[in-house]
């Protein structure tokens, strides 16, 4: 399969940038961002109201434009994530991974043997529909496909040591909205709590040799983190994109 290197490049402690997608439905969709010069764009099946069919068509226009596309599966099932892998995922990002358990099944079921239990399945986007031979290209596999968790409740951050310590877990990606919520402080993404366990995330990763990031609307705030050791950078949604521009042209036009 034709590999846009997301994964070596983030284990090679590069940063990365990109956005999210969610509501575009489009193969050229994450062709425009890609032009642009994105590294990758995060896929939303948590929150975006897609189907199989769509996650696939927006699959290939990444990969048709060399941009990585990272799944955000809708929750911790082999079947969401299996199915995205084998249209062409680059990579997985699931949310709410709060224990070492849930770290460990993600891997089980996004990595080959030996590393995990994802079954094989040829002739899929995944393949480049090519009949590959599956010893060689489950190496390959395990070799380019990045796992993300997100990290985004109290409970993950408790448990933050033990989920970076699970092999195969290449990223610890900080959800900040739903984090504060779980802290009880939600909207306040400045708040000296919050950036406390954030700072636990990233000195965590380091001791690890493991990668963080975070998807955040603010790009200041991206910067604050990058200057911290984050690695895995996306800032706002295609939706936040239309709005905030098309209201600002708006203004604009309304000006005397």
């Amino acid at each position: 399969m034709t590999w846009a290197g997301l994964r070596k490049r983030v284990l090679a402690g590069e940063c990365v940038y990109g956005t999210m997608i969610r509501q575009a439905r489009d193969p050229g969709a994450p062709v425009i961002f890609a032009s642009v010069g994105y590294d990758f764009v995060l896929i939303d099946m948590e929150h975006g109201n897609y189907n199989m069919e769509t996650i696939a068509d927006l699959i290939r226009g990444a990969k048709s434009a060399g941009i990585a596309p990272i799944i955000r599966v809708p929750h911790l099932e082999t079947f969401f994530i299996s199915r995205v892998l084998d249209a062409g995922a680059e990579g997985i990002m699931v949310p709410m991974t709060s224990t070492r358990q849930q770290a460990e099944a993600i891997v089980r079921y996004s990595k080959y043997t030996p590393i995990g239990q994802r079954g094989f399945g040829t002739q899929t986007g995944q393949t480049d529909y090519k009949p590959l031979k599956a010893l060689d290209f489950m190496k390959e596999a395990n070799e380019n496909t990045l796992i993300i968790a997100q990290i985004e409740t109290k409970e993950a951050i408790q448990n933050v040591d033990a989920i970076l310590s699970v092999e195969g877990i290449d990223v610890g990606l900080i959800g900040p909205n739903d984090l504060s919520i779980s802290m009880g402080i939600p909207d306040q993404l400045g708040s000296e709590v919050l950036a406390q366990a954030i700072e636990k995330v990233v000195e965590t990763a380091k001791k690890k040799g493991k990668a963080t990031g975070i998807h955040i609307g603010n790009t200041e705030l991206v910067r604050k983190w990058r200057a911290k050791g984050m690695t895995v950078l996306a800032c706002s949604t295609d939706i936040g994109f239309m709005y905030n521009a098309s209201k600002s042209t708006l203004d604009e036009m309304k000006r005397p």
